[in-house]
């Protein structure tokens, strides 16, 4: 099930029909709809200390918020590269704990721990943009809805809109908050 088969480009419709998926059925949600809050929805081209830089200090209004933060990279190279200097210039926030890389490399109750402490209050969570479909990110903890809920942080231009959709769905999770 997915969301976003009203959205497809062209190339994954086509695919579809290849494969004989000749009817699509949208059923409601049972959750009411709510909407990603934008809060600072901008593309930003810059040399990379200006970039991290600027991830990082939205990581850092996040965790001065109390809400959980995940940043979402292109792949696995740019995860590690801004992994490396995350390590190298740790916030002095006492919120801040480090944070989790959720990777294939990982064993699979590694990654579904992490997945399950993405959503905690302060937070920081660095994955690929992989796991910005599909991977359901609930949150079970109240203080993160009061604070505000699960903040994204998408350090690359998605593909399409089907998968600009997937990832912004990554918070909002199941009538909770989130941007």
């Amino acid at each position: 099930m997915t969301g976003t088969l009203d959205c497809l480009s062209d190339a994954q419709n086509k695919l579809l029909r290849k494969y004989q998926f000749e009817h699509k059925t949208f059923l409601p949600s049972t959750f009411n709809k709510q909407k990603v809050q934008h809060e600072e929805l901008e593309v930003v081209v810059e040399d990379y200390d200006k970039f991290f830089v600027r991830v990082r200090k939205e990581v850092e209004r996040m965790l001065e918020q109390g809400r959980a933060t995940i940043v979402i990279f292109k792949d696995h190279a740019a995860m590690e590269m801004f992994a490396r200097k995350l390590k190298n210039e740790k916030s002095k926030l006492h919120q801040y704990k480090g944070f989790e890389k959720l990777s294939d490399a990982l064993r699979s109750s590694d990654r579904q721990t992490i997945i399950l402490n993405a959503t905690r209050p302060f937070a920081v969570t660095l994955m690929t943009r992989s796991y910005g479909r599909g991977t359901d990110f609930a949150c079970y903890d109240k203080a993160l809805v009061k604070y505000g809920g699960v903040h994204i942080v998408v350090t690359f231009l998605p593909e399409d809109e089907s998968e600009a959709k997937q990832i912004y769905g990554r918070t909002c999770r199941q009538d909770d908050p989130g941007s």
